[in-house]
């Protein structure tokens, strides 16, 4: 597979940016690339360092992809550009020496070395101070990509002393049409993947659409059970999900998107909005269109326990909650 500008899905703002500056040879000797993971920021990296690089550029300055130079960098085995990650948790400080030492040595075969730092919020203090290092005194061939779902927990110093390029979550109109290409899937099943990935190209192609589906008819035969159970009951529910912490996050969020898609559906109308429009019409038996005061309470009563666990509040206790209080008329 060849990694050029052309290639990149979207984006259009960061990589005529780029594209232009190398038209103008005005470089910057750093770049910190924002943006959800799986979003792109990786690929048009290796874009970029193929850009620098090709052999045979196009008239538009993009990589050719196919010269020895943008093979060797589609395949993670160009001298010239290399790609540091965490290792285990951290980024961890040798890690950042020895790319350091490889920096200031000249070009091998392209034209400029190339350090991607991939997931860079994964430096730790150490690590980070010595890279700000580095960037306080680049080497003169060498250009420095930082890639990240968290800019705001890199040192602000590292932060300034880079071009920040935020890649943007890519609407569904974008999404759904690649899924349908890429995945083989009918234009409701893109549509879904392509709402449930928060812009990202990389999440949707790598969800499994049968156990999101599945996912959300749990969650409406728990829905429907709940109103059903008695106080005991609803204790003994709450304990057998909080065991599993990760599903009962998950359960939270689904539950979020389904009441958020019944009171967008009541307010606009619009199905082309929504997440799941299949799933809101069997849950209301047509008479979506209005939006009780309950809906609105029990959206309110799910966004208050996802709030709740983020600040580590027991899973048990806020299950409990979430449980008794939506068994109540």
């Amino acid at each position: 597979m060849s990694v050029t500008f052309t290639e990149i899905i979207g984006h259009d703002r960061p990589v005529g940016i780029l594209r232009r500056a190398l038209a103008n040879d005005a470089l910057a000797h750093a770049y910190l690339f924002s943006g959800e993971p799986g979003i792109g920021k990786r690929m048009t990296a290796l874009a970029f360092a193929a850009a620098l690089n090709c052999a045979q550029p196009r008239a538009d300055g993009d990589a050719c992809g196919t010269c020895p130079s943008c093979r060797k960098i589609a395949s993670g085995n160009h001298p010239d550009v290399h790609v540091m990650a965490a290792d285990g948790d951290e980024i961890k400080i040798d890690q950042v020496r020895e790319v350091q030492a490889t920096l200031f040595l000249r070009p091998f075969e392209g034209s400029r070395k190339v350090l991607i730092v991939d997931g860079a919020e994964a430096m730790n203090e150490a690590s980070s101070n010595a890279f700000l290092k580095t960037l306080e005194e680049p080497p003169g061939e060498s250009l420095i990509i930082l890639v990240t779902a968290m800019p705001q927990s890199l040192l602000a110093t590292i932060r300034s002393r880079c071009q920040a390029l935020a890649f943007q979550p890519l609407p569904r109109s974008v999404l759904a049409p690649v899924l349908r290409e890429r995945r083989g899937l009918g234009e409701e099943d893109a549509w879904f993947l392509a709402a449930l990935s928060r812009g990202s190209i990389g999440r949707a192609l790598e969800m499994d659409l049968e156990e999101e589906r599945s996912a959300r008819e749990r969650f409406r035969t728990l829905m429907d059970g709940v109103a059903g159970l008695t106080p005991d009951e609803v204790l003994s529910l709450a304990e057998g999900v909080a065991k599993d912490r990760e599903g009962f996050e998950r359960l939270i969020e689904i539950g979020i998107e389904w009441l958020r898609d019944r009171i967008v559906l009541a307010e606009t109308g619009d199905e082309q909005l929504l997440v799941s429009p299949a799933a809101v019409e069997r849950a209301t038996g047509g008479d979506a269109h209005r939006v009780p005061a309950r809906m609105l309470r029990d959206l309110e009563l799910f966004a208050s326990s996802r709030s709740l666990l983020e600040r580590r509040v027991s899973p048990q206790l806020v299950a409990e909650n979430l449980f008794l209080k939506l068994g109540r008329d």
